[in-house]
């Protein structure tokens, strides 16, 4: 602890540029355990020294400060550490800002180190208002977001920009985030929806999934999602779909994208994706509108080809059992159900409990 004290004189954004690197590099060094971080809060100094050195001239301290903070909100309690003491050092460091300045700039050789700052602090639910109010203190800001996301070659310094796609979900499991990026003002949800097959990058194609599983998670925005122009259920259905052959008469139900298909047409590769997808899906099976919509669609028929692939090639149990569980809803008809929404049953919790334990008993079979 004495020697970090010592060490924090040389942090100072006018130290010689030597001093401040090699120290620096040593604080970095520091944040990739437990241990070190713990000290590094404990010297409030130091935390404040990083926050300016973010902004140091010298690109390659510049870096190694994002990438300490990066380290230091990795998990939700540092993550908030790190949000209030931006707020309440002097003169104040408006970390949102600082970050989305660099995001933004097509110059910028930061923007990918910025971006996963972003990233763990919105994994915390509750910074996400705050952080949703910085971003929209002006209108340009979400729209300068969407374009550095949507528009690949965007960054001239060769930044990715993937994370932004976990930075939008993080936003919508919020209920004004998800009304952000359903808001027809601002036609944020057709320009990211694209991205959920983005095969060059999970990351990226993660993100943008995830936004529609936090969308699809609120009955409020089923109408929304399973609209005419069947612009999202196709993508949800997309990664889904295989080069199988259906008839004319079932490819005549499918979204127009979804008919077709070449020889050469891939599933999702990741299963924790395939879960995503599937999740959404069954939220979509709530209530009796949206069943016979999905049904009209050809779900069930991409689904019934999909459990073919999912039980001899894909093999992930869990995404089985999801697959079971939505065609097991779609294959019957309203009749047997007997009921417009599945979400207004009370469960007794002993039968809920089985209902777990059994699918639990599933999953961990060998």
């Amino acid at each position: 602890m004495e020697s970090l004290k010592e060490l924090s004189q040389f942090l100072k954004p006018y130290q010689r540029l030597d001093l401040k690197a090699v120290s620096l590099t040593h604080i970095l060094g520091l944040t990739g355990s437990k241990e070190g971080r713990d000290c590094i809060f404990q010297l409030r100094d130091i935390v404040e020294s990083i926050f300016y050195l973010t902004q140091d001239s010298n690109t390659s301290v510049a870096k190694d400060a994002i990438l300490s903070l990066i380290n230091l909100t990795a998990n939700t309690t540092d993550a908030i550490k790190i949000f209030e003491t931006s707020k309440n050092i002097e003169p104040k460091f408006p970390l949102v800002f600082k970050a989305i300045e660099s995001i933004t700039n097509k110059n910028s050789e930061l923007a990918d180190p910025w971006t996963m700052v972003i990233s763990n602090l919105t994994r915390v639910e509750t910074l996400v208002p705050e952080i949703l109010e910085n971003l929209q203190s002006e209108e340009k800001i979400i729209l300068d977001l969407v374009k550095a996301f949507t528009q690949i070659d965007y960054n001239i310094a060769k930044a990715k920009l993937h994370y932004l796609g976990p930075i939008f979900c993080n936003l919508t499991q919020t209920t004004k985030g998800r009304e952000l990026i359903c808001n027809s003002k601002y036609n944020l949800m057709e320009k990211i929806i694209p991205f959920t097959s983005y095969n060059e990058n999970t990351i990226r194609r993660g993100g943008t999934i995830g936004i529609l599983k936090n969308i699809c998670f609120d009955p409020v925005y089923h109408d929304f999602v399973l609209n005419d122009k069947d612009d999202i259920l196709h993508c949800l259905l997309y990664p889904l779909i295989g080069p199988e052959e259906y008839t004319d008469e079932e490819n005549e139900k499918f979204p127009i994208e979804l008919q077709y298909m070449p020889e050469t047409k891939c599933r999702e590769e990741d299963p924790d994706l395939r879960v995503m997808l599937l999740e959404c899906l069954l939220q979509l099976c709530a209530t009796k509108k949206h069943r016979e919509f999905l049904r009209s669609k050809g779900t069930y028929e991409i689904l019934r080809e999909y459990h073919k692939w999912e039980l001899n090639v894909g093999k992930d149990k869990k995404a089985l059992l999801l697959c079971e569980n939505v065609v097991d809803i779609l294959i019957k008809k309203e009749e047997e159900i007997g009921l417009d929404n599945y979400k207004e049953i009370v469960v007794p919790e002993d039968i809920s409990k089985k209902f777990t334990e059994d699918d639990e008993k599933y999953l961990n079979e060998e």
